[in-house]
């Protein structure tokens, strides 16, 4: 509990639950954010900005965990005249040079999105290789190599989508036609994964207690839940559509990236059902 963890992003859905959980116990929490109030826990900052960053590391208390929890999410716009990915690398690399040699232990929270929509079977396996189709998922890719690189003690936690009853809109995409009020059913309904808020907290606990080395989590809740199961929770009239109209579609499409690409994981998402293999594996430096 003497620990120092900072935790990036700490102003978010996922930050803000971490950092309190983390304070309720008795660790020892700097949150940091854009768009933060400094406060005895929380403080303000660009982690795009490379000075700023390392005055920031220079300055705090010595740190031995880093939670990383910033970046720009599916479907946001990144300030400046980055891109979704280099937005996020460019945070990770100015924190990693701010601690320069003398890295700490690293949680990184990555997402199963590195997966894109090159897979034909489930559950995907955790030893498959990733191969996304979209900017966000190739730059937390990119992320985790960097970090594996220059980390000795790292967690990564590729997340399946992150819901609490409050915070639902990955889930309402497996229901609602996109920018309407329109739900679809599909028929046979496909499975999906997800992973409720406190799956990620109770994940953190049990890294904080490793012993040093490199792994990778696969985190989400422990069966998949069905589309059908879904719109239960939202109740009203739906509009019903066969599966075999999603995989035709995908048939039509060409394995492209770029904007086809983006379509066929936004299909994929929806209408086929999408599961992974939880688990941890060990991994080896770059």
């Amino acid at each position: 509990m003497k620990e120092h963890i900072l935790v990036t992003g700490g102003s978010g859905f996922i930050g803000s639950a971490i950092v309190q959980s983390l304070l309720d116990i008795g660790y020892t929490v700097s949150s940091v954010s854009r768009n933060s109030d400094k406060s005895k826990h929380s403080f303000s900052l660009d982690l795009t900005d490379s000075i700023e960053v390392c005055e920031f590391i220079k300055k705090s208390k010595p740190i031995d965990v880093v939670i990383h929890c910033a970046a720009i999410a599916h479907g946001e716009t990144p300030p400046k005249s980055y891109t979704v990915s280099e937005f996020n690398s460019e945070m990770i690399k100015n924190l990693v040079d701010a601690f320069s040699e003398k890295q700490p232990h690293w949680i990184f929270l990555s997402s199963i999105s590195v997966y894109g929509s090159s897979y034909c079977q489930i559950p995907i396996k955790m030893e498959r290789l990733p191969l996304s189709s979209d900017s966000y998922g190739q730059g937390k890719l990119r992320d985790e190599h960097s970090l594996i690189s220059n980390c000795s003690h790292l967690d990564i936690l590729r997340l399946m989508p992150v819901y609490n009853s409050y915070e639902n809109k990955d889930i309402k995409k497996r229901i609602f036609i996109p920018k309407t009020g329109i739900k679809l059913r599909i028929l046979p309904p496909p499975k999906y994964n997800f992973c409720h808020i406190n799956v990620v907290i109770e994940k953190v606990y049990v890294c904080l207690g490793q012993t040093p080395g490199l792994r990778l989590h696969q985190v989400g809740n422990l069966l998949p839940t069905s589309q059908d199961d879904l719109l239960k929770v939202f109740p009203g009239p739906s509009i019903l559509i066969p599966q075999i109209f999603f995989k035709f579609i995908l048939y039509l499409l060409p394995e492209k990236s770029g904007l086809f690409g983006k379509i066929r994981f936004m299909i994929k998402k929806l209408g086929l059902s999408n599961t992974y293999e939880l688990g941890v594996r060990e991994l080896e430096k770059h």
